[in-house]
């Protein structure tokens, strides 16, 4: 399953100085970093609110130089788009199968030495006031800390900006990511529903 997204590392430093070199040309700037011995965690970003969060996450994987997976809608997998998402880190998911999808995930964090999986914990693109649970499930029975990356429009900033090392206590630990997310503004703020 673990698929780079683009991390040819002849090509690293140029899309990296690419991707910062565009990002300040739109106004905007990419935030945050990973602590070099960290190899394995669960990213997740929000507000999820537009076709645009792809492209312009992208723009900031490359930037901070992230390697990372990330689940796509199965049904997007089709010809050419198929194979650019699979070149670009991206792992089909069916959303009808959550669970067996869970179990699936946690057992490629225990398989691999290097994993990091971008969810994006809407699951869509549409207002959704009750997240999806499955990054915070994988991240506790892989044992690996949450990543919470975010876009903000206001600020013109996106990136990381901290890690959760997640306890088992769901409903504490996803209100006060919420209430992180709260403070973001999407590309298009009414797609997002606190």
């Amino acid at each position: 399953m673990q698929i780079t997204i683009f991390n040819p590392p002849i090509l690293t430093p140029i899309l990296q100085f690419l991707s910062i070199a565009f990002l300040k040309l739109i106004g905007w700037r990419a935030v945050g970093e990973v602590p070099k011995d960290l190899r394995k965690y669960v990213i997740i970003a929000a507000p999820h609110t537009s076709n645009w969060d792809f492209p312009m996450f992208v723009f900031v994987v490359c930037a901070l130089r992230l390697n990372l997976n990330v689940f796509v809608k199965h049904t997007l997998f089709v010809g050419p788009l198929g194979w650019f998402l699979r070149y670009c880190g991206g792992v089909p998911i069916d959303r009808r199968a959550a669970g067996a999808r869970v179990l699936q995930t946690v057992q490629e964090y225990k398989n691999n030495d290097d994993m990091v999986l971008l969810i994006t914990p809407e699951g869509t693109r549409s207002a959704q006031s009750n997240w999806k649970t499955g990054f915070y499930h994988i991240a506790v029975e892989a044992e690996v800390p949450i990543a919470i990356a975010f876009v903000d429009k206001r600020a013109k900033e996106a990136g990381i900006d901290h890690f959760l090392r997640p306890t088992g206590d769901m409903d504490r630990e996803m209100a006060e990511i919420k209430a992180f997310y709260d403070t973001k503004r999407g590309l298009k703020p009414n797609n997002y529903a606190s």
